[in-house]
């Protein structure tokens, strides 16, 4: 049997799908969860995964649509269909560019639902699923900061098979850590039709690079400073301060922290809040001196020296086109 999630707030929607002549024996499909909320949906599936999700798409937009996302990769349901009770062709064409299997308005038909079914039992080609697990096994290496790695996508990309891979790959790095997004850009890692693999390759590297400064080797120890750090990259981060937020001995912060990590507190916050204002610099309008102030940085010229001592270019010269192509 295949089992079924819906997460639907609209008692109407909830009725009409599970009133269809299409679930249990006869299909193999089974609803085995009804959940009311996204919410809700998150704590069930903590406990279980399912094969099949069906979402009502306010609920999937009310999450800027990365809940789809991260639902998809960290497999925690093996497919996901959307569903409203008229056109939402906005939540559609969202829907699409991450990668749902279906998208249904009322009235449902049965045969419609039943065609998605028939894909689902068919399963994935074998190119997709090879694909799949040697991603997965590519992103153990990758959160044990196995330098393998490298390695490895080189010979695959010898092989002609590095663009699948590297696209699973880096959807499943930005979907377990989350954080990412505040420093680099997903799109600017995942494949290309106009793009080489050696350069996608490059560009991974970079990804790999970049990472490694942000989540330096450490134990559970620090786990939730470091964790803490990433997620505010732009709060007041100096080693008095977070100190006294997390009610931490100051020393003993700053002791602990080179002893695991191998870097001093206060280098790692500046490479903290650098890179985020790399960010800043290429996704929004902000004038560099404003940048400079949300990084507590009160000195712009002061900002400018050492955002130039870290990237190779002043904050100006990285504001250049796309064209130009400067990546951390």
């Amino acid at each position: 049997m295949y089992s079924v999630a819906l997460v639907l707030k609209s008692i109407n929607l909830l009725a009409k799908l599970t009133a269809l002549h299409i679930w249990g024996e006869q299909t193999g499909f089974e609803i085995e969860a009804v959940c009311d909320s996204a919410d809700a949906f998150r704590e069930t599936l903590h406990t279980r995964s399912f094969d099949l999700v069906v979402l009502e798409s306010n609920l999937v937009e009310a999450n800027d649509f990365k809940l789809l996302k991260k639902f998809r990769n960290n497999k925690a349901c093996g497919h996901i269909a959307l569903c409203s009770a008229s056109g939402d062709f906005e939540a559609a064409r969202k829907g699409i560019v991450i990668g749902i299997d279906d998208y249904f308005t009322l009235p449902f038909k049965e045969d419609a639902v039943l065609s998605l079914f028939s894909r689902i039992t068919e399963g994935s080609s074998e190119c997709e699923i090879s694909a799949d697990k040697t991603a997965e096994r590519l992103f153990e290496l990758f959160k044990k900061q196995d330098d393998s790695i490298l390695t490895e996508l080189e010979e695959l990309y010898n092989s002609g098979h590095s663009s699948d891979v590297l696209d699973v790959l880096v959807e499943r790095i930005f979907s377990e850590y989350d954080w990412l997004d505040l420093y680099l850009n997903e799109s600017e890692f995942t494949d290309a039709d106009d793009v080489e693999a050696d350069i996608q390759l490059t560009r991974f590297n970079l990804l790999y690079k970049s990472f490694k400064s942000l989540l330096p080797p450490h134990n559970e120890t620090l786990e939730s400073i470091i964790g803490y750090i990433l997620y505010n990259p732009e709060s007041d981060l100096r080693q008095k301060s977070l100190s006294e937020d997390l009610h931490i001995n100051k020393s003993y912060l700053s002791t602990v922290f080179i002893a695991q990590t191998g870097i001093r507190f206060v280098d790692y916050i500046t490479n903290i809040k650098l890179i985020r204002a790399a960010w800043l610099l290429k996704n929004t309008q902000m004038k560099v001196s404003a940048v400079a102030n949300r990084m507590d940085y009160k000195d712009t010229a002061y900002f400018s020296k050492q955002f130039k001592k870290s990237f190779g270019f002043t904050p100006s010269e990285y504001r250049m086109p796309d064209d130009y192509h400067f990546i951390i």
